[in-house]
This record gives C-alpha cells, sequence and structure tokens, in this order.
C-alpha cells in the first residue's frame, strides 16, 4: 500500500515519462523494435544496428535492461567474456498514446522518422537479398484521410489492437516468413477547416 496518494501518483507518473523518454530515443526504440522479432545477443543486435557505434548501442541497452525493458535471458562464456542474450518485455515495452505525449516535441519528431527510416531500411534490406524472389511477397502501403470524432478515434485505436492481437499470438512455424507491420496515425493539418453552410446538419 501508498502510505501517501499523492506521493504515489507523481511517482508513477514520474516513472511512465522517464519510460516514455527512454522508448522514444531513436537507437534504444531500434533496439526494442530488433528484439520484438526474436531474443538477441549485443552482437547480433550491433550486426542489425550496423550504423550505431558500438558504445552508444552498449549504453542504450543497458539502459533498456536497467528500466526493465529488455531482460537477460541467457548467459553463455566464450573464452573470458559472458554473452548475454536480451529479451523484450513486452509489457514494458508497449508505446501507448501517453508515451508519445509526454515528450517534447522534437521527442516525436525522431520517433517519427525512426519508424520511418526503419520502413525504408527494411525494404531495402529485403530487396538486397537480390533476385526477383521479392515479388512473391505481397507488399502493402496505403494512406487514408479519415474523418473522426474523439469516440471514433478510440474505437479505431481498440480495432487495431485487435488485429495486432490475433496475429501476435500466432505461434510461429516452418514455413513462417518475417514481416514488420509499422502503423502510424497522426494528426493532418493539410485540411481545410469545415465550412458550416456544408454541413448536414446545417439548417
Amino acid at each position: 500500500m501508498c502510505p501517501i496518494q499523492g506521493f504515489c501518483v507523481s511517482r508513477l507518473a514520474s516513472m511512465s515519462n522517464e519510460r516514455a523518454r527512454l522508448l522514444l530515443h531513436p537507437v534504444r526504440m531500434r533496439v526494442v523494435i530488433a528484439l520484438s522479432a526474436d531474443d538477441l545477443t549485443t552482437r547480433q543486435i550491433g550486426e542489425l544496428l550496423k550504423d550505431v557505434p558500438q558504445a552508444s548501442l552498449y549504453r542504450a541497452i543497458a539502459q533498456l535492461h536497467d528500466a526493465e525493458i529488455i531482460e537477460v535471458v541467457s548467459e553463455t562464456r566464450r573464452g573470458g567474456a559472458i554473452e548475454r542474450t536480451y529479451s523484450m518485455v513486452a509489457a514494458n515495452a508497449v508505446m501507448t498514446p501517453d508515451t508519445f505525449t509526454s515528450g517534447t516535441p522534437e521527442e516525436l519528431l525522431g520517433a517519427a522518422q525512426t519508424f520511418a527510416d526503419l520502413i525504408v531500411q527494411s525494404t531495402a534490406e529485403h530487396l538486397a537479398v537480390g533476385g526477383d524472389a521479392w515479388r512473391e511477397d505481397r507488399f502493402g502501403m496505403r494512406h487514408e484521410p479519415l474523418w473522426l470524432t474523439r469516440e471514433q478515434r478510440d474505437e479505431l485505436s481498440d480495432d487495431l489492437k485487435a488485429v495486432f492481437d490475433k496475429h501476435l499470438q500466432r505461434e510461429r512455424s516452418e514455413d513462417a516468413k518475417l514481416w514488420s507491420m509499422m502503423v502510424a496515425v497522426v494528426r493532418s493539418q493539410t485540411a481545410p477547416p469545415l465550412d458550416p453552410a456544408s454541413s448536414p446538419s446545417a439548417d
């Protein structure tokens, strides 16, 4: 139990904000996304994030581990060193709407840029395999302008969560291929304001 409710609430809020800032950082976000697909050693993470300096990568992994966003699932002695294998702690790595709004505008833009870069990077890595095998895969990209009330926006989030939950529960089979599903729902300011005279509710 918490002896001083106000203190506990503010402490929890501080912890939530700190976790949000950890997740919004581009390098740390990429580490978490890499571990969302499989358990990896530090060396394997480094092979996936070749553009990240080793010192920065080690620091990011240590910070995520200290925050319990990732955890060590095994240790193997190789020569005079211990090689650790990390796994993502799913419950602590979820990026909720509060994660994005508790940071700064610059951190939100950084997160958006990281997501955009990952789409390009994942596509480029797949195309680099060579040949025309990529033509056999089913890629999907779609952009739609949606006019939603706050309640409808919440409904959309519930629908997307149901889709993710359905497919995340699938067991990995021998003939399954790894896919990256990246969804971004952001406000748009490109449309003009609604003309009251054209509103269906207008007299």
